[in-house]
């Protein structure tokens, strides 16, 4: 009972965050800290105690507040002091860790492509075959485009290689874009995908 009790005591952590803290200059205790803190805001915005951060950690109260004022330093956490009730109290925000996690975000978003890219791409695509795509082929090309965030550049390198082949077949284009991801063409290199003959793939099947 316990056991299954315990698979499902998560608490949320931000995404980004997880994936960025070195970008913000951040170790893995300042890390710790920070996804502490964010558990805390949730219930109350009164700084803690450092005891009570530093328990279930292998730091010190010290190296708790030593985070702390790092913290505050790299403008990651707001702390202020406010009177209540006729005593002092600490209260903090994470906004400015909120702010620049958006910010990095932001400059992760791809570049969308230009209209003039992307009507070349098709045009390209249909010289090298020789014919007009088909409304599925359209359609599965746009939607590299839109929904996977392939540039037209690593697209028509992908179409390249697999013609290079013999292969004018858009499912195994796909398989290409799959396995080099979003690589630019001087990164990519001649890779082609393991044929699955075994499982009797179809390669030529567009």
């Amino acid at each position: 009972m316990f056991e299954e009790y315990v698979r499902y005591m998560n608490i949320p952590v931000n995404k980004v965050l997880l994936d960025c803290y070195s970008t913000l200059e951040l170790d893995e205790s300042g890390f710790v800290v920070l996804v502490k803190l964010i558990d805390i805001h949730h219930r109350s915005s009164q700084l803690p105690e450092f005891s009570h951060l530093s328990k279930g950690t292998t730091m010190s109260e010290s190296q708790i507040a030593k985070l702390i004022q790092e913290l505050i330093q790299k403008e990651l956490l707001e702390v202020e002091t406010i009177r209540e009730d006729g005593k002092y109290i600490e209260r903090f925000n994470l906004d400015p860790l909120y702010r620049k996690l958006s910010r990095l975000l932001e400059s992760s978003e791809p570049e969308k492509a230009e209209p003039s890219e992307i009507r070349s791409l098709f045009e390209y695509v249909e010289g090298l075959y020789g014919r007009v795509i088909s409304p599925n082929e359209f359609e599965r090309i746009n939607s590299w485009l839109e929904d996977s965030k392939y540039s037209p550049q690593v697209i028509r390198d992908a179409v390249d290689l697999a013609y290079q082949n013999q292969i004018t077949s858009l499912q195994y284009v796909e398989r290409i874009l799959n396995q080099t991801g979003r690589e630019e063409p001087a990164e990519k290199a001649d890779r082609m995908p393991v044929r699955s003959w075994l499982e009797g793939e179809d390669v030529f099947d567009q």
